[in-house]
């Protein structure tokens, strides 16, 4: 009997530690609930961590959550409000629009969660919801690549392929694109010149050829990225001029756009746009175009003339496809 109570008591301690960790700050009503015991088993069991050493911390407001420290929490949350917004920010972006089903990730979020004030962390935290089941190991693996300086071998699949295909690889650099917020890896491919880009949703397998130490890249992310719609940069770009009827014009006045060169509202309410945009490796601005589209009968391109006459061309193919 004694031997079970102690078993039934080290798991529930481990659950315990896990609920803070990944869920909490848990009011004692919670944690009770989620371990099915008493409030004062949770007490106690609250006790015995403190005095295994784990720091766990509780809100000031009522009734009191409790969270579990990792080693990495800060000992004094700065009082900026300015970085505080940042941070929390940073939190909504990466957890709600730049997501990936990865534990890892998870720990990552809650460690920037700690960064917070108080006010904001019991805010946040409601939205911090740990992934369920086997998560895949894909953004670890090929952070680990990226950090220790190791090659990569993984599994691709391209979108114009009808197999995966196999490759070994060092990574360059990683990034969330501006336009769709997934995830992007940049590596170059053992015996190709030059760094390509690859989906990180595309991969489905990956591992680390730890005695292979990747070599310096020369990647420099403000010649490759600066001034790109997405992930397209690098060296091949046009200039495009667009005109936005006066309806459209408020939207696209507001901010300077990636690569803008020029602009201008004119007394007829139309507004001018003069871009840069990046060049893909079929010598099409793919990218900014997809952004054009979307303004519908709202823009007109300008120039380049080539560039009109496609844009020109698309319409007429959509016309006469949903045309009477």
């Amino acid at each position: 009997m004694t031997v079970t109570r102690k078993r039934d008591q080290g798991q529930r301690l481990l659950r315990h530690i896990r609920l803070l960790s990944e869920e909490g700050p848990l009011t004692n009503a919670e944690l009770a609930r989620h371990l099915n015991c008493q409030p004062q088993e949770v007490q106690r069991d609250r006790r015995l961590l403190r005095a295994e050493g784990h720091v766990i911390w509780q809100t000031e407001e009522r009734p009191l959550r409790y969270g579990l420290a990792h080693p990495w929490r800060a000992a004094t949350v700065s009082p900026d409000p300015v970085r505080a917004v940042v941070t929390h920010a940073l939190l909504r972006l990466l957890r709600h629009h730049a997501t990936t089903p990865s534990r890892v990730y998870h720990e990552a979020l809650l460690h920037l969660t700690e960064q917070l004030p108080p006010r904001l962390q019991a805010v946040t935290r409601l939205t911090l919801t740990p992934p369920q089941g086997n998560t895949p190991r894909m953004l670890e693996t090929v952070a680990a690549a990226w950090c220790y300086g190791e090659a990569l071998e993984f599994l691709y699949q391209k979108p114009t392929e009808r197999e995966p295909r196999w490759g070994v690889a060092d990574v360059a650099f990683m990034e969330i694109n501006r336009s769709n917020l997934d995830w992007y890896v940049f590596a170059q491919r053992r015996g190709e010149p030059k760094v390509k880009t690859f989906h990180l949703s595309r991969f489905q397998d990956a591992r680390r050829l730890t005695a292979q130490p990747s070599p310096e890249l020369a990647f420099d992310p403000r010649s490759e990225l600066d001034g790109a719609w997405g992930i397209i940069g690098g060296q091949q770009h046009c200039e495009i001029a667009l005109r936005f009827t006066p309806d459209a014009a408020p939207y696209v006045n507001y901010r300077r756009w990636p690569g803008q060169l020029e602009a201008q509202q004119q007394d007829d309410g139309c507004y001018d746009l003069r871009l840069n945009a990046p060049l893909d490796r079929h010598h099409l601005p793919v990218e900014v175009m997809a952004w054009i589209r979307g303004w519908g009968a709202r823009v007109e391109i300008v120039s380049p003339d080539w560039l009109r006459q496609q844009w020109l061309a698309e319409a007429r193919q959509v016309g006469e496809r949903y045309g009477p």
